[in-house]
């Protein structure tokens, strides 16, 4: 089965038919490049399908959508200028980006759709700084548009700030997040520690960043105690190797014994330290 576009709202939003009926589809680029009469398979990636809508649908008013689209791309140009005094200069594309996402979300909230962030933990340990410039814009959007986006989207927020800094994708950002969330869930499921200590999080990410960044330069180098490492720190060597096995898989990175057993001595240094604090 497949939609027929009726009207293209904007780049997220459709009017579109199915047999008898009218409904009204969401997702992110849905109408980006579409046109009246232009099909939509049913099995697409369709966040929201609306099938309660006025009789006069198709001849919706856009001038609300496009005052709110100008008054987003204020507000979001905004954004960008606090984000540069606080954090510096931005990718050249982070504006038109931050925008699209921005626009995103508010229609997503407009039309009830929750806005769930499974990394919102790791975004505030790892980019504070940016997630408290998000902090600002979601305040700002809220005074200036009427919507609270919330904490989940301020992380997200934060997420194309980190990005726009580093000049990588958001996706590439998120990647690493992610990766150090499983990381860290790893060390304290095979220590059986709970690493919740702020500072001790950011340690952990920095070491991780490391042997992700360096883990091939420093292949070669050996550890003379590297069985008493094993024998010693059961825990710790445990969660180095399952750490590197897991890395080796995500990040392409190849671990050999020695540098396996620097980490756990790293790895342990921070349970120690998680455990003082």
């Amino acid at each position: 089965m497949e939609y027929q576009i009726i009207k293209v709202f904007n780049n997220n939003v459709v009017l579109a038919s199915q047999e008898q009926d009218q409904v009204i589809l969401v997702s992110k680029g849905i109408g980006f490049g579409k046109k009246t009469g232009d099909t939509i398979k049913e099995n697409a990636n369709i966040e929201k399908v609306f099938h309660e809508l006025p009789t006069d649908a198709e001849h919706l008013d856009l001038k609300e959508m496009n005052a709110l689209t100008r008054k987003i791309k204020q507000v979001t140009h905004k954004i960008i200028q606090i984000a540069e005094e606080n954090l510096g200069s931005l990718n050249e594309n982070s504006e038109k980006m931050l925008k699209e996402h921005i626009e995103f979300a508010i229609e997503r909230l407009g039309m009830g759709l929750t806005i769930e962030n499974p990394f919102i933990e790791e975004i505030i340990d790892l980019y504070k700084k940016e997630f408290e410039i998000a902090g600002i814009a979601r305040d700002y959007i809220n005074e200036t548009i009427g919507i609270d986006l919330g904490e989940e989207e301020q992380g997200f927020i934060a997420l194309h700030l980190r990005s726009a800094t580093r000049n990588k994708p958001v996706t590439e950002i998120m990647k690493m997040t992610r990766i150090y969330k499983e990381c860290l869930h790893i060390v304290g499921q095979q220590c059986n520690v709970d690493i919740n200590h702020e500072g001790v999080k950011k340690e952990f990410h920095t070491m991780l960043k490391f042997y992700i960044d360096n883990g091939n330069k420093y292949n070669d180098i050996e550890m003379l105690i590297k069985k008493e490492v094993a024998k010693h720190l059961k825990g710790a060597y445990k969660a180095a190797q399952m750490v590197t096995v897991y890395l080796e898989k995500e990040r392409k990175v190849q671990f050999k014994e020695g540098l396996i057993a620097y980490m756990a001595v790293d790895i342990q240094k921070l349970i120690s330290l998680s455990k003082i604090k």
